[in-house]
């Protein structure tokens, strides 16, 4: 006999996420009247089934109850972290997301779990999103800072305009030195204006050294083969399910012979912290 999950499981897979979660939310109250414990996959499904309805709110809700009713240490809450991530990242908290999804992909690699490949693309979304929201807050203050500067430029060049108009009347400067200063006086006002809103222009370029060469992504979690190349963990790892050979050498190549490499996971996190765009290079 089917349960409120097991449905609930069967209308997801079709698509049917509002039923879905009807039947999860019956599975809760069934356990609950019934006094039996309830299954964390209950919220863990649940959760997932309202992130596809955009409810992100009671999705994080349901992703938290699931890690409380789980040990949330034990990997086998791998999915409820992943789905916690995903609901607070659409509710743009970046830096806890962030956290939550390093914490997924982490036992999700101890798992072996193909999942890790999906984790971490979101975690460079999370970066992207985290970069996004510094850059906004820093052209926020850099336009109140510009129209600030561009505001004392006009009123100064008011007041050396009038200034140039009382020489004028006063008799001590003539038509012809008039509209010299005035022409002088304007340039230098726009030149200053100009200078000050310029905006850098620069291109964008990603360093090869922080490129993986097999998916051409900027890496967040490489690895060290004993030829001495780095490549993106998961996608080594995809890399090597199907071939079994060091991408670079061609020789067999195991799980066990890849070690992280520290100096550019580093390289790599400081570089997408001051150039989220990279994600999309």
């Amino acid at each position: 006999m089917s349960t409120f999950k097991d449905l609930g499981n069967e209308h997801f897979k079709a698509g049917q996420f509002k039923e879905a979660e009807q039947l999860y939310t019956e599975a809760q109250a069934h356990s609950i009247q019934s006094q039996s414990r309830t299954d964390p996959k209950v919220f863990q499904n649940r959760a997932l089934a309202r992130i596809r309805l955009s409810n992100y709110s009671d999705a994080e809700s349901d992703a938290r109850k699931a890690l409380e009713l789980w040990n949330p240490k034990k990997d086998v809450s791998m999915k409820a972290h992943y789905y916690l991530a995903q609901s607070l990242l659409s509710q743009r908290h970046v830096g806890e997301a962030l956290n939550e999804a390093q914490i997924a992909y982490r036992m999700a690699l101890s798992l072996k779990d193909s999942s890790a490949e999906l984790i971490s693309q979101f975690i460079l979304r999370a970066k992207q999103a985290q970069w996004s929201a510094r850059e906004t807050a820093r052209l926020r203050e850099l336009s109140s800072t510009l129209a600030a500067v561009e505001d004392l430029l006009d009123r100064q060049l008011e007041t050396d305009l009038a200034d140039l108009n009382a020489q004028v009347e006063a008799g001590t400067l003539g038509a012809t030195g008039r509209d010299e200063e005035r022409s002088t006086i304007e340039r230098i006002s726009q030149s200053g204006g100009g200078n000050t809103a310029q905006p850098e222009y620069q291109e964008r370029k990603v360093p090869d050294y922080l490129i993986d060469t097999i998916t051409f992504e900027v890496m967040h979690d490489p690895v060290v083969t004993p030829s001495g190349a780095s490549y993106e963990r998961v996608g080594l790892l995809k890399h090597l399910k199907a071939t079994g050979l060091d991408p670079l050498t061609r020789e067999p190549l195991t799980e066990s012979q890849l070690y992280p490499n520290v100096a550019l996971r580093n390289a790599c996190a400081t570089f997408l912290e001051e150039n989220g765009w990279a994600v999309d290079y």
